[in-house]
């Protein structure tokens, strides 16, 4: 372990607690440390959310997988480790194809995460393919739109909390997402279940769920939980404290 862990993971919860997101992604050196910290209890948690039936059916289309803000690896290893419970299907598939896009380079942490779940799980490079990408969701480009409306599957996992630290680009990348999801797709909303999920509008906290909600006219709920918990396996064993989680959970099928 490094040994300024224990100091740059303050300076990282310090600057959570002010949303100063720049300073903790934009710096390098804090990748690493954010990755040991909250990777692990976020991938079990993606896992056991991805083993639902809602999200084995639409893993088990082969989809194309778009994942926001996704470039710490939490979506890599924990929807990796549920398209294990897959049936296997005999002859030659399509692969299911996971898109990270994020506005900090996380390029060398996924190369690493990637090829420890290709060695522990035995994925093939036909079974699943993974592809990284830069970009800021507060300044959609056409390459953003275009994988949007490709994709079967966009997730938004602990990320819009970010997004609405600047209200205005964050309505423009929801409009953008409404415009170029494709009818029958499926949008999966998660972030916590407290009160920093919270966005103020004229005075008053929402939460951010419930901007999404107000869309009825663009997306049909399929999972629509205020508050869940995940709990991990008594026993488990990491060199660092794993702590549970409680979030919400939003999966919408596009109109």
């Amino acid at each position: 372990m490094r040994p300024d862990f224990a100091s740059r993971l303050q300076e990282i919860k310090q600057k959570f607690y002010v949303r100063d997101f720049d300073g903790i992604f934009l710096e390098p050196t804090n990748l690493s440390v954010y990755t040991a910290q909250y990777v692990p209890r976020r991938a079990l948690c993606y896992y056991d959310l991805f083993s639902r039936p809602e999200l084995q059916t639409i893993l088990g289309t082969r989809p194309e997988i778009y994942c926001l803000g996704a470039g710490s690896g939490s979506e890599l290893l924990g929807i990796t480790a549920a398209s294990c419970l897959l049936p296997e299907t005999p002859g030659k598939t399509t692969p299911l194809n996971i898109h990270l896009q994020d506005y900090a380079d996380w390029s060398s942490i996924l190369q690493h995460l990637e090829a420890a779940a290709r060695c522990r799980w035995n994925i093939e490079t036909n079974e699943i393919s993974y592809h990284f990408s830069l970009g800021n969701l507060l300044d959609i480009s056409p390459a953003m739109e275009a994988h949007i409306s490709s994709s079967q599957l966009v997730t938004a996992m602990f990320v819009f909390n970010e997004l609405f630290a600047d209200k205005t680009n964050a309505i423009k990348f929801v409009k953008s997402l409404v415009l170029h999801m494709q009818q029958g797709s499926h949008f999966l909303l998660v972030d916590s279940a407290g009160s920093f999920s919270s966005v103020k509008v004229a005075g008053k906290s929402y939460m951010s769920y419930m901007f999404f909600d107000s869309l009825n006219k663009h997306f049909t709920p399929v999972i629509s939980e205020d508050s869940r918990w995940f709990r991990h396996a008594l026993g488990l064993v990491y060199p660092l404290p794993v702590e549970n989680m409680r979030y919400f959970v939003r999966l919408y099928r596009k109109n």
